[in-house]
């Protein structure tokens, strides 16, 4: 097997106990979010004892503190990460009158390619822990570094847990480039740490129906299906199953879900991604979570849930969603708000930070 070297390439797992005890108690509760006016809301019964967790901290932190409980026990793992374009994404925020500029997501890194899949390596190393023997793990990435992370991934993983590279095709997004073909897609490398791992069919309705030859497996050969005077059969089909390219589109300010975060993604790609790959109760994380997205539709397709970012308007974001949609369904159960605090977290906490009326633009 081909591996990936880079500058100070270390494996994370040589210190891995001391990590585990160095943030087992590192997070403490700050919030308990059941609805937006905090009223005592009943738990639905299946979830009794169970609390989502939403954390806001750097995700490595989070990772080593998990494996204290969670080793073995998370059946989803969906990661949006930085893709190394260079770039820093930045928002407007708007408070009553006021308006002012921030950050809300990192991709600069001067060029440091090492530095970028070491951050990679490590992480992925403790994605592997986590989850479950019949888990899935999906990394959405681009064209920056897609090859490099693939590679990472056979090491860690083992290559023969390579599950697919689901190609995301957003034919809606504008292109300038001149001198290259429009960039319209993205890779989403999967991967499990066995072949006992969940995967549900997924059919897609056709537009109007369609003739198909009908096939028969034979050894191991799928071959054309043939009545008893030689002739082959047909059938009327109205649905596909779905394959490894996905047409999606990038979602748009109009859409009613827009956040105005920069990396936002569609919500029908998380809703797909999580049918495929776990069941009703299972636990999906994201330890890269932006503004929520996975972890709403995860609420919607009743799993629990495991969120983190590091940005205070990821969190902001990600909670005022959960409430609202607890708020419209009249479905409930509450979920932990976790940090490790520090002056200036319980500065912004005590400021009411995450229960104002904040308008978020994405800036060009």
């Amino acid at each position: 097997m081909v591996n990936l070297i880079w500058k100070n390439k270390a494996d994370i797992t040589l210190k891995l106990d001391n990590l585990k005890k160095e943030f087992s108690n590192f997070f403490e509760s700050f919030m308990i979010q059941a609805c937006l006016d905090n009223e005592e809301i009943p738990v639905r019964s299946s979830y009794k004892g169970w609390k989502n967790k939403l954390f806001w901290g750097q995700n490595l932190e989070v990772l080593c503190h998990l494996l204290n409980e969670f080793e073995n026990k998370i059946d989803l793992i969906y990661v949006d990460p930085p893709f190394f374009s260079g770039v820093n994404y930045k928002i407007e925020i708007t408070e009553k009158n006021e308006t002012f500029d921030s950050i809300a997501y990192y991709d600069h890194w001067n060029k440091d390619l090492d530095s970028y899949l070491q951050m990679f390596y490590q992480r992925i190393t403790l994605f592997r822990k986590l989850l479950s023997n019949t888990g899935l793990l999906f990394i959405h990435l681009d064209w920056h570094a897609s090859h490099y992370i693939r590679l990472i991934l056979d090491e860690v993983f083992g290559e023969n847990n390579f599950v697919n590279n689901i190609i995301w095709y957003y034919y809606n997004k504008y292109s300038a480039g001149k001198k290259n073909l429009p960039r319209a897609h993205d890779n989403i490398l999967v991967y499990s740490k066995s072949d006992n791992y969940t995967f549900n069919e997924i059919r897609l309705p056709r537009k109007k129906p369609r003739k198909q030859l009908m096939r028969i497996n034979v050894n191991g050969v799928l071959k054309n299906l043939k009545d008893e005077n030689g002739h082959v059969r047909y059938r009327i089909v109205n649905d596909k199953k779905l394959d490894d390219v996905w047409k999606i589109p990038c979602l748009q300010p109009a859409s009613k879900e827009w956040t105005g975060f920069p990396t936002q993604k569609h919500h029908s790609l998380l809703e797909r991604l999580i049918k495929l790959g776990s069941n009703e109760g299972d636990l999906v994380a994201d330890f890269f979570c932006g503004s929520g997205t996975t972890l709403l539709a995860a609420e919607k397709l009743k799993r629990r849930w495991i969120g983190c970012d590091i940005s205070e308007y990821s969190i902001y974001l990600t909670r005022k969603r959960v409430l609202n949609y607890h708020n419209d369904s009249q479905i409930f159960y509450p979920f932990d708000l976790l940090t490790h605090m520090n002056d200036e977290r319980s500065k912004l906490i005590d400021s009411g930070f995450f229960q104002k009326d904040l308008l978020i633009k994405r800036k060009k």
